[in-house]
Formats: C-alpha cells, sequence, structure tokens
C-alpha cells in the first residue's frame, strides 16, 4: 500500500475544517499522510488542526504567516513523502473511499494521473456534477486529457485539482524539480499548475462516480469582485497559452481555453462597470475583442452567452 500525501491547506474556515479533516482520518485507505498548512488563520482553524493532529500521527501541522493558498500548497508539496499525492481544500470533504478507490488505479503502471466525479455543495443543495457526453471508460492520453480538461461544457467533472489523485513523478519537471505554484497570482495559481501537470500526463484514468464535495461560500475566491485579483485569473489563463503554445497543442484545444480566458474577461468587465472603473473595463474589453471570436464560435448553441458578450464589450 504506497502512501498518499494529502495536502490541505488551511485558512479561517472555523465552521468547516472538522468536517473536511474527519473525512480525511476516516479513509478506507490508511497509508495517509495529512498535511496541514496553516496559512496564518485567526478564526480558531489554528487550534483545529493542532487538536487533530494529537488525536492522529498522520497529521503534521505547519503554522506559518499568511502567504497565499500558492504558497501554502508549495510548503505542502516540498515536504511531502507520498508517492501519490492528493489536494484537498480545508472547507470541503470526501468520501470516505475515495483514495481507496482512485489509488487502485495507480497501481497501472502506465497510468499517472486518476480523476473522478464530483459534487457542489451549498447550505441548501447537494448536486453532482455529471458530463454531459461520455468519457472513455479505458486509459487515455494527454491530449485526450486536456481535451475533457477544457471543453467545460460538455465534460464539467474535470476542471479541477482535486478530484484527482496524481503519481508524484507527475509533479516533476523535465530536470526533476517539482512544480511550484505561481506564488505571484492571487487567484488562478490552481488553473496554470493543473495545465502544467497535465502536460506531463502520459496515460489518464476517469472514474465515472462522486466522491469530492465541493462547498461553495459566497465569499470564496472565485466569487470576488477585486479587481486586482481577477486580473490575476486573466494572467493565469494566458500563461496556460503561451505553456500550449511552447508544447504544440492542438489548435482545437487552444480554442477553447481562449475560451475561458474571454469568458473570464466578459465577468471582469461586468464587474468594472458595476463599480464605475472606467480604466479596469476598457482593459478587460481589450481581452473580450482579442479572443471574441473563440467565443462566439464555440457559444453557437448558447445565443444568451453571446447577446450578454456583445452587449458588455460595447459598454
Amino acid at each position: 500500500m504506497k502512501k498518499i500525501s494529502v495536502i490541505v491547506p488551511v485558512y479561517n474556515t472555523k465552521s468547516e475544517l472538522p468536517k473536511c479533516l474527519k473525512s480525511i482520518c476516516n479513509q478506507t485507505y490508511t497509508n495517509l499522510e495529512i498535511i496541514c498548512i496553516d496559512d496564518g488563520s485567526t478564526d480558531g482553524s489554528s487550534q483545529i488542526v493542532d487538536e487533530f493532529a494529537q488525536k492522529d500521527n498522520r497529521i503534521k501541522v505547519i503554522h506559518k504567516n499568511n502567504s497565499g493558498e500558492s504558497n501554502a500548497r508549495n510548503t505542502g508539496i516540498k515536504i511531502a513523502t507520498g508517492e501519490y499525492i492528493a489536494f484537498c481544500d480545508c472547507d470541503d470533504w470526501i468520501d470516505k473511499n475515495m483514495y481507496e478507490v482512485l489509488a487502485q488505479e495507480l497501481t497501472n503502471e502506465d497510468i499517472n494521473m486518476v480523476c473522478s466525479g464530483w459534487y457542489r455543495e451549498t447550505n441548501s443543495l447537494c448536486e453532482e456534477i455529471k458530463n454531459e457526453l461520455p468519457v472513455s471508460t479505458q486509459a487515455f492520453t494527454r491530449d485526450e486529457l486536456l481535451k475533457y480538461l477544457y471543453m467545460r461544457d460538455s465534460y464539467r467533472g474535470f476542471a479541477y485539482m482535486w478530484n484527482k489523485l496524481y503519481k508524484r513523478q507527475l509533479l516533476e519537471d523535465k530536470h526533476n524539480n517539482l512544480i511550484s505554484f505561481k506564488e505571484e497570482l492571487c487567484l488562478g495559481g490552481d488553473v496554470l499548475y493543473l495545465a502544467e501537470v497535465a502536460l506531463n500526463v502520459k496515460k489518464a484514468k476517469y472514474i465515472d462516480k462522486a466522491f469530492y464535495h465541493y462547498y461553495q461560500r459566497d465569499e470564496s475566491g472565485c466569487h470576488t469582485k477585486d479587481v486586482n485579483r481577477l486580473r490575476d485569473w486573466i494572467k493565469a489563463y494566458e500563461m496556460v497559452l503561451l505553456r500550449f503554445e511552447e508544447e504544440h497543442i492542438d489548435e482545437g484545444i487552444m480554442a477553447y481555453v481562449k475560451r475561458f480566458l474571454a469568458y473570464h474577461s466578459s465577468n471582469a468587465t461586468e464587474i468594472a462597470i458595476a463599480q464605475g472603473q472606467e480604466k479596469a473595463k476598457k482593459e478587460f474589453q481589450r481581452f473580450m475583442r482579442q479572443y471574441e471570436q473563440e467565443y462566439i464560435a464555440l457559444n453557437t448553441q448558447y445565443p444568451h452567452r453571446i447577446e450578454r458578450y456583445c452587449y458588455l464589450l460595447n459598454q
């Protein structure tokens, strides 16, 4: 039974954190190293991870000054000793057999990433996220994985880091150095990191079952109204495009990445308009114009999206 290192950045989620840690500690797969990086919590989360560590010697706790989620994740992967690596956010939780099922697939030496389904959780709703199109039941290649990752309307179950299990070597570059999260990005670090890791994939596998429970909070980073943080999200997708160009990724996949960049630019434009930030609005609209062709071409079945896009572009 190979060791799984589970990396959990912790920051001010006192209400949700116990459920998260219990779900990891209670896994049927027991050979775990649970690395909790307390990123300067001020709400009592620090005490919670310490209490859990006293009861379970598989938990390693690092307390540090607040430096952001990417820095916390980098701290975790640097000290991880497991042959397999997993990520879990501190306000989410997982079903008890998640790592057992995923690790079983990684025993195949040709496979270095396993993906699974997930649930969206709110205070009033639990929704299993389903793919609209079928996913291969066999191991598939890097290019097939990229299609699943970026054709988001058709394959909604793939997009995130936390519903996956990775062989450690997958997180290393060609010089055998660990790939790091870009700490200068306040948002979008996981977008770029997953793209870098996906480029390393030789074979991946998908388990058509949901295990991971993503708790959607209104105050989470992905719902930010901060224009500077929104710039980072756009920058992350620009960096993904650059890396894919360097690796000569298929133009069809590149078009879907450009569509995402256009989509996030439109969201940022909408927020800038609402806040009366004229300079930021014009900046984001430039991105919208740059990738307008891809956005419209890949949304023809969604006329309401195109209508909204054109409206924002002309404000």
